[in-house]
């Protein structure tokens, strides 16, 4: 017969292989960073050209990454903020709406980011058959101040860099 204790013992062994394993299938074992990632089609103009048709910013958080249904297409906005792992790669797919030609491109992220994602978001702009890739920071940029010539509305009120396809790092990349 087993004693109390044993029983215990055993049920904490397997409740914290349960929790374990819960983790890992729902990608929890990755370092969460509060961050954020959206694409706003609609200020950054190319919803007049393209219908986009799946998106994900890596893959572990379901969150950050949808499918439309066959035949149909997704919104043109989407923002999402919170605690959720840095994605390594972001992948768009769309159809391009002059043509219905498919279009899908994915980005490896990985040492293109900066080292502490905390407060950044990651963004996106469709231009033709081309994707961009942006990494907006936190800091404002003041009034009255050079803007630049980032392709995302996202910058013109906070310091954005482009990752992607012209830049190969982002300042201070890991």
């Amino acid at each position: 017969m087993r004693t109390f204790g044993q029983i215990l013992a055993r049920w904490f062994a397997l409740a914290g292989l349960l929790f374990t394993l819960a983790g890992c299938a729902t990608g929890q074992s990755a370092k969460l960073v509060n961050h954020s990632f959206g694409f706003d089609g609609w200020k950054d103009g190319w919803q007049k050209s393209a219908q986009l048709l799946e998106y994900s910013y890596g893959d572990e958080d379901v969150s950050v990454r949808r499918k439309a249904p066959e035949g149909d297409f997704l919104g043109y906005q989407s923002d999402v903020t919170g605690p959720m792992p840095v994605g390594e790669f972001l992948s768009v797919r769309w159809r391009m709406k002059a043509t219905g030609d498919v279009v899908e491109q994915r980005v490896d992220l990985r040492g293109k980011l900066p080292a502490n994602m905390a407060g950044h978001t990651v963004t996106f702009v469709i231009d033709e058959r081309q994707l961009y890739v942006f990494v907006v920071t936190p800091q404002e940029i003041p009034r009255g101040a050079e803007r630049g010539a980032v392709k995302t509305w996202r910058g013109k009120y906070n310091l954005a860099y482009e990752v992607y396809p012209t830049l190969s790092a982002y300042p201070g990349a890991r």
